[in-house]
């Protein structure tokens, strides 16, 4: 299948290569008032009837251009360059019978150079609302320097982050993380341990898109979090050094090293991190158990706290080479290591219904972790021509894998607190994943101002996790058969897609159709039980952009969506949380689908809402189940029958005064889960409200300050129902050594409100939870950049991105 979309693009690049018409060829120069040449200035050939766009090219560095195979007609050319007014060069006849025209010499008009300088110096928001998405821009941000990737998500908009390390947006669980375009193939733990070793230095932008187009991976009901790393930008040699300190219950530090390189044939970088830090969670819980009549019959009082110390190391190193002005091949590949030492200690005290106690017992858990993983990205890019039609091959793969050493030790003690019995534990883990992927994308601008998109997309992940448990008594260890797992599983999917763009004065419409085909494979070699999916689904996204005005604007779109089970959740094996309580995979949950609707309007790029309403059927649902017989609770997940979501976000993002900028939204949702779980029917519901602040002040040249604040009010996410919280961030920022140096001083959730708690209610279950984790943290920070590297010019493939962003609907 790889190799078939291999050969697929490069006949589709071959085949428009080929493609030349004769007919008549239009050239000029193009200099400034003084005669000299301007290189890199944007020439833009258009229809003198419709003045939709024909044509687009770049200045050599004489300052030269030319348009060849032009059919005969009447035209106009329209040049742009920075700091000079635009200039518009009408009528031009074109005839067969004159095939060679010589417009001559072009001079320029000098324009405004303090609005040049202005758009050079301009500094990016903190968050940027656009048509599609939300921008947030990491490197700008003084409260977020010192953090974790994972520290970072819980401070942005929308975001919400669980007991359990879950991911959700704008109150929506079944979110897709990406970075740098790419999805990470992991979910669960797994992934919340990778991005707990990524430091915030390394991060460009977070984007949030909540209703992606058929060029992306259909995967993701709630949407995509696309993380971008920092890349060199500037000609000639540079870097930057940065160390942190931060200080909450416990110390963390970090570090990171960049160096680039870059001149007219490639762009060389370099990126180190390294971060050691130990967290904490302090985890309570309160279950209880009811009779029939609504007494109480059992409590289950635990307190659980586990050290988490972190060690990590992230290299990340690329290359691109500029083989032409209209070719690019970029190679990048990045690592890492991330060691974990949890040593956790629970106790738990079961009572009767009179809170009398029965018996007792202490779990303690002790882990050596090591993570690892590597992953290689190929990049070969074509422009076709020089008004946007190119070809994009990418060839991707990448490797994560651990080993696990953990000892369990369960003291059981009598009601009065002696001795009754004792249970030790170990256990070996080895997990591997893999990822293969190639992909294909082509997009070509037409006439009368449509625009076409395709692609194809093959993916295959392949997933090994072997867990052995041994039973240690009198110093022997005796396999334990009935707790180890041998768990397998595979999935593939071929995917193509396109995209059809129309742009009217006015209006902008995009229709695209995405069709995928998964085949997923799972097996448990302990008990040999097995699963198999194979289907196809269609999955149609549109989009309609209506402009009456330069200060409104309105969005409608559409879309359909899936969200695959992740391999843990099929996996049948249980994970032991502690004597009483398992996690335990279910084979049998199927997909997620997601019918999502958005409608917004935006007032003066500054006021934003966005109304939303989704349908998710067989909504992937976290479950607990009571067996009553051995009085043990399972965690699971299973397929609820309907999911009905409905949101309203209100964001309002300016420069309030010549020292004051804001950036705040307001999220109202709500949320009604209907369908059968274990023989018992629910359907429920419950609103909530989400703000979010982010406020930047200019206090002096070189010293700036940020303070943010967010509230959530209290959710319901499937049976569980999330508690307020609330979380006020400060922060100030100065510059030193001649600008080049930065220090930061910060203070996360300064009234240390923002860790999460919740009542889950399923069944005759009743558990009421709260984990404390160190979020109130201290961070002092400082960043040097070096080198004498001045900023890039744009590359020859920026000919028409006035026209081609007029007509971007997702």
């Amino acid at each position: 299948m790889k190799k078939n979309l291999f050969i697929v693009a490069i006949l589709i690049l071959q085949s428009f290569m080929c493609s030349a018409i004769e007919g008549v060829t239009l050239k000029g120069r193009i200099v400034d008032p003084t005669n000299v040449p301007q290189p890199f200035a944007t020439v833009l050939l258009k229809s003198g009837i419709d003045s939709s766009l024909y044509k687009g090219e770049i200045t050599n560095d004489k300052g030269q251009f030319l348009f060849e195979n032009l059919k005969d007609g009447d035209y106009y050319i329209q040049i742009q360059i920075v700091g000079y007014e635009k200039n518009i060069i009408s009528p031009i006849h074109l005839e067969l019978s004159n095939p060679m025209v010589d417009l001559g010499t072009i001079r320029m008009k000098a324009g405004s150079k303090e609005l040049a300088t202005v758009n050079v110096q301009a500094e990016k928001p903190f968050i940027e609302q656009q048509t599609d998405k939300t921008v947030v821009n990491i490197e700008n941000s003084i409260i977020q320097n010192g953090s974790s990737i994972m520290e970072v998500m819980e401070k942005l908009p929308g975001i919400m982050i669980d007991q359990n390390d879950k991911i959700s947006l704008r109150g929506k669980q079944g979110v897709i993380i990406m970075i740098d375009g790419r999805p990470t193939g992991m979910s669960g733990q797994d992934l919340a341990t990778m991005l707990k070793g990524i430091p915030s230095s390394n991060i460009q932008k977070i984007e949030l898109i909540t209703n992606p187009s058929a060029k992306y991976d259909a995967a993701g009901n709630a949407g995509i979090i696309n993380i971008v790393m920092k890349k060199n930008k500037r000609e000639g040699f540079n870097g930057s050094v940065s160390t942190g300190f931060g200080q909450g219950r416990y110390s963390k530090y970090n570090g990171s090293m960049s160096l680039n390189y870059k001149n007219k044939n490639y762009n060389l970088f370099l990126n180190y991190s390294y971060a050691k830090r130990l967290g904490f969670n302090n985890l309570t819980i309160d279950r209880k158990f009811y009779n029939a009549n609504d007494s109480i019959n059992t409590i289950y009082r635990t307190e659980n706290y586990i050290l988490y110390p972190t060690e990590s190391h992230a290299p990340r190193i690329g290359i691109d080479f500029y083989l032409s002005p209209k070719t690019t091949l970029s190679l990048l590949g990045s690592g890492g290591t991330t060691q974990f030492r949890p040593k956790g200690v629970d106790n738990t005290k079961i009572l009767d219904g009179n809170e009398q106690v029965i018996y007792s017992y202490d779990f303690v858990s002790d882990s050596k972790d090591n993570w690892y993983n590597y992953s290689g990205n190929a990049e070969l890019k074509h422009q076709l021509d020089s008004i946007g039609q190119e070809i994009t091959v990418d060839l991707d793969y990448a490797k994560y894998w651990n080993t696990t050493n953990q000892s369990f030790l369960t003291t059981y003690h009598h009601s009065d607190g002696s001795f009754m019995s004792e249970d030790d534990l170990l256990n070996e883990q080895k997990s591997d994943l893999s990822l293969y992927s190639l992909k294909a994308d082509y997009s070509k601008p037409l006439k009368k101002e449509y625009s076409f998109d395709a692609g194809l997309k093959s993916s295959y992940v392949s997933s090994d996790n072997n867990i052995l448990f041994y039973s240690l008594m009198n110093s022997e260890e005796t396999f334990d058969s009935a707790r180890s797992s041998h768990f397998l599983y595979s999935e593939n999917i071929n995917a193509a897609y396109v995209n059809l763009k129309k742009n009217y004065k006015k209006v902008s419409y995009q229709l695209g159709l995405r069709s995928e085909q998964t085949i997923a494979r799972g097996k448990q070699l302990m008990n040999l039980k097995t699963f198999n999916r194979s289907y196809i689904q269609v999955f149609p996204t549109a989009y309609i952009n209506f402009k009456p005005s330069e200060k409104h604007n309105l969005n409608l779109s559409l879309g359909r969506r899936i969200d695959r089970p992740a391999y843990e959740q099929m996996n049948p094996y249980r994970s032991l949380i502690n004597a009483t309580t398992y996690s335990e995979g279910n084979p049998y949950l199927l997909p997620q689908l997601t019918y999502n609707t958005e409608l917004s309007y935006s007032y003066n790029n500054a006021f934003f809402a966005q109304f939303t309403y989704s349908l998710t059927e067989d909504n992937i649902t976290d479950v607990l189940i009571q067996d009553s017989e051995t009085q043990t609770t399972s965690q699971t997940v299973v397929n609820l029958n309907k999911l009905n979501f409905y949101s309203v976000n209100l964001s309002y993002s300016k420069k309030l005064t010549k020292w004051w900028s804001t950036n705040t939204s307001l999220l109202t949702y709500y949320g009604m889960y209907s369908g059968t779980i274990k023989n018992n029917y629910i359907s429920q519901g419950t609103p909530s409200i989400y703000l979010n602040t982010s406020n930047s002040f200019f206090i002096i040249d070189g010293l700036s300050a940020e303070l943010s604040f967010r509230y959530s009010h209290k959710a319901l996410n499937g049976i569980t129902t999330e508690l307020t919280t609330y979380n006020l961030s400060a922060g100030i920022q100065k510059t030193v050594l001649k600008k080049k140096g930065t220090i930061t001083v910060n203070m996360s959730d300064i009234l240390w409100s923002a860790y999460p708690s919740g009542v889950t209610e399923f069944d005759n279950v009743r558990e009421d939870w709260t984990a404390k984790r160190d979020t109130r943290v201290l961070n002092v920070s400082f960043a040097y950049k070096f080198g004498k590297g001045k900023s890039a010019k744009m590359r020859k493939n920026t000919g028409a991105d006035d026209e081609k962003g007029r007509i971007k609907g997702g």
